[in-house]
């Protein structure tokens, strides 16, 4: 069919239509990726604050409960040296004992002439065994002291370490290993966030700042409620034969009807105003059968075997001083605030004819890691505990960090003016429930579940 020149006319005037439509459709596709990018890239950017919070108040709980677990080792340490102190004191005490014994009966048997002869030869390596455990002991005690001041010395620079600025200085670094640009309980970013939530964050940071290095104390032996007395009896329970040979009766009886012979030995743990001592005597003793009874037991010989530890060492202090959880026994345990924040200025965004992927100042997330005693089952380490729930403590090493759930972790919206406070709340759960979806999906850094972190 052939195509009139009045046709031909109309198809050149309707020719071009679509390019307008085509040019609304561009513009339209443009600003949905731009806004695609934006939002990805806020909600990367949120993400990566989560698992910053996460991880710095995680470290930082993990550093808190190693350096108490560090104090836990020394005390322990401290209170095994002491131990060991007594039992070489008993062990002089009874080898003076033994001198002294062949001593009294080579006197008494020096005219026996196939006896002198045997005697003789104990009674000389008695006193070389004399001699040598008491020249010893002039050398140990005095190391063993040296060594508890060391503990002593190391447990004051870990108070030293809390009090210092050491601990935000490794929750920065471990958030800035996310990315340089977040902050960490920076009160200048704090301060572009709403009035009462400014307060109520900034409240918890000094808080914080004062319980951290707060946490722990120093205690002497005059105002320790007698942990330490308890904590070295309870230690020498759980070895039967420490127990016996430092505490108990390290002897033998021997009897017949008429005559009885008895071996006594103990050794007592004084405390003194000035530091400690072990005091440990051995001697033979005897009764006899009276008409009526037994006579009261007699010493055999003028000399006991006696022995001390300051008499190996005369300023020697025990367990002094050490540090535990400050205050009162209880279930303290200690929380520890990871606010990160990021600008929304460092966050890569595009701009089309002023489109933006938010209009919040500030990104923020926020983290709570906790510090808690937690005694496991069995019983390697003895517990100081007068029932069966051991309280916190610094003389067991079980102290391990957590993650808690924190009040909120999405971005701190700007209220509007009129909005109350029960609004505010209201809008930050339902803000909680928009978002607890992509933060625990973005947390791969963490690994495991937030209950089984343990230092």
């Amino acid at each position: 069919m052939a195509v009139t020149a009045a046709q031909r006319t109309c198809y050149k005037a309707e020719s071009g239509q679509v390019l307008p439509i085509a040019l609304l459709g561009v513009v339209i596709s443009s600003a949905v990726l731009v806004l695609l990018f934006n939002n990805a890239q806020r909600i990367i950017a949120r993400s990566q604050l989560v698992n910053a919070a996460d991880a710095a108040a995680y470290s930082g709980a993990v550093w808190i409960a190693r350096h108490l677990n560090f104090v836990a080792y020394t005390n322990r340490a401290m209170i095994a040296n002491h131990a060991a102190v007594g039992h070489f004191v008993s062990y002089v005490s009874w080898v003076r004992y033994v001198h002294d014994s062949i001593e009294d009966v080579d006197r008494v048997t020096q005219w026996l002439p196939f006896v002198a002869p045997y005697i003789d030869s104990a009674e000389r390596i008695a006193a070389h065994v004399r001699q040598l455990a008491e020249q010893s002991a002039s050398v140990v005690v005095p190391a063993i002291d040296a060594w508890n001041a060391s503990f002593r010395a190391a447990q004051a620079e870990v108070q030293a370490s809390l009090a210092a600025d050491h601990l935000r200085e490794l929750m920065q670094a471990t958030a800035s290993a996310y990315d340089p640009g977040i902050r960490l309980n920076d009160h200048a970013s704090l301060a572009r966030m709403p009035g009462e939530l400014r307060a109520m964050l900034e409240s918890q940071l000094l808080e914080q700042l004062a319980s951290v290095p707060s946490f722990v104390r120093r205690y002497t032996v005059s105002d320790d409620r007698d942990s330490v007395r308890e904590l070295i009896e309870k230690s020498l329970r759980a070895t039967p034969s420490m127990m016996r040979w430092i505490s108990g009766e390290r002897g033998w009886q021997e009897s017949n009807p008429v005559f009885r012979l008895r071996k006594r030995g103990v050794t007592e743990h004084v405390q003194l105003a000035n530091g400690a001592d072990w005091r440990a005597r051995d001697q033979l003793q005897y009764r006899t059968r009276r008409l009526v009874g037994w006579g009261g037991w007699g010493r055999i010989g003028a000399r006991e075997g006696q022995a001390s530890a300051r008499e190996f060492a005369s300023g020697y202090a025990g367990v002094s001083s050490y540090y535990n959880v400050a205050g009162t026994p209880s279930d303290r345990a200690l929380s520890l605030v990871a606010i990160a924040t990021k600008s929304q200025d460092e966050i890569a965004s595009a701009d089309l004819l002023g489109m933006t992927s938010s209009t919040l100042p500030l990104l923020s997330a926020l983290a709570v890691a906790r510090v808690e005693f937690r005694r496991p089952a069995g019983d390697s380490f003895a517990a100081l505990a007068r029932g069966e729930h051991e309280l916190a403590n610094l003389f067991n090493p079980f102290w391990a960090a957590r993650l808690a759930r924190s009040s909120c972790d999405v971005p701190m919206r700007r209220p509007p003016l009129q909005q109350t406070s029960s609004a505010r709340r209201r809008d930050c759960r339902n803000a909680r429930r928009a978002h607890r979806a992509p933060a625990i999906r973005h947390r791969p850094a963490l690994g495991r579940k937030a209950g089984r972190h343990q230092a």
